[in-house]
């Protein structure tokens, strides 16, 4: 009859001891584990509301963003979210370097900036918002308020700097043309859609850079040979006075396609001339948004400014028009 060996005591009770050890670090490996695990997720979650604190804009995009804000938090009950009024190259870079995930400007992003944000597992988003008019202002001591497209061109150019090239009877002297900031919205949507490869003299010439859009509207106040560049935004009469421009002393041009300005050929940046492509200088609004959760504020504010209502309406009502418009033109007659 065969007997089965048994294992002597102090062997079974080393494979015990072995295994119980064995358990124990492998417990172990996995608490420390799960712990690293949890801590990146905070690390994360607190580098993500980092970037949710704020949002970029171009400063002469203020009014109306600061309007759009304002009722997004009496809907949404948020307040996590605040503006960073900068130059629309800034407001890029700082969505490029990951600093803010939303930023408000009048260009989309380029392939190459697309690519660089994809890579790094953002999926950018686009929404155009509302069109706006670059609008040229003067000083309502000026007697000459219409102006052609190639006359506009001539003056950032460095080529017609006497009032009197563009109107031979004109006493003012010196064109001064003054811009918000160089690195602004206004100044790159001059470069890139109205100057067709010309470049936009700045040393020595004609065209100088203020800081922001207010300050653009008081120099033109002070100086009758002036004309200021700024966003049609700011020629709402309904906002708070320190936007004012219809109420102060500047007026809004007159621009043409043609070669000569007249009364019947040129217009404003007013939002029927800009829905139907009459005035020649309309650019678009877009929200830029690369957050990555559904249910973050930086997208929440982005869709809002989508919306039909309040959204779109606020761009509206702030004398844009819409993206999302639904609009009809009828004739009334007048007894």
């Amino acid at each position: 009859m065969e007997t089965k060996r048994k294992h002597p005591v102090g062997i079974q009770a080393a494979k015990t001891v072995t295994m119980k050890r064995t358990c124990a670090a492998l417990l172990t490996v996995f608490t420390l584990g799960l712990l690293a695990s949890c801590g990146g997720n905070k690390q994360q979650d607190t580098a993500y509301q980092e970037q949710c604190k704020y949002f970029a804009a171009d400063e002469s995009l203020s009014p109306v963003i600061d309007e759009e804000l304002d009722i997004f938090h009496m809907k949404s009950k948020r307040d996590s979210i605040h503006p960073l009024y900068i130059s629309e190259q800034e407001a890029i870079e700082k969505l490029m370097n990951q600093e803010v995930l939303l930023v408000f400007t009048t260009r989309t992003l380029t392939p190459s900036e697309e690519s660089q944000l994809k890579a790094l597992k953002y999926n950018p988003r686009t929404i155009a918002l509302a069109y706006d008019g670059l609008a040229l202002i003067v000083n309502k001591a000026n007697p000459d308020s219409m102006i052609t497209v190639e006359q506009f061109r001539s003056i950032m150019a460095g080529e017609a700097t006497q009032w009197t090239d563009l109107y031979p009877t004109s006493k003012l002297g010196n064109i001064k043309m003054v811009f918000d900031n160089p690195r602004s919205a206004t100044v790159r949507f001059c470069a890139d859609s109205i100057m067709q490869g010309r470049g936009i003299k700045t040393d020595g010439g004609n065209v100088q850079a203020a800081n922001t859009s207010a300050e653009v509207v008081d120099y033109v106040e002070n100086h009758e040979n002036a004309i200021g560049v700024v966003g049609s935004i700011w020629l709402d009469d309904q906002r708070d006075s320190t936007n004012l421009i219809y109420n102060r002393t500047v007026k809004v041009m007159r621009v043409s396609r043609a070669s000569e300005a007249t009364k019947a050929n040129s217009y404003t940046p007013d939002q029927y001339n800009i829905a139907y492509n009459y005035y020649p200088f309309i650019r678009t609004l877009y929200a830029l948004c690369i957050d990555p959760r559904s249910s973050g504020v930086p997208r929440a504010f982005s869709n809002f400014c989508w919306l039909p209502n309040p959204g779109q309406l606020i761009f509206f009502r702030a004398g844009l028009f819409p993206a999302r418009a639904d609009y009809s033109v009828r004739d009334v007659e007048i007894k």
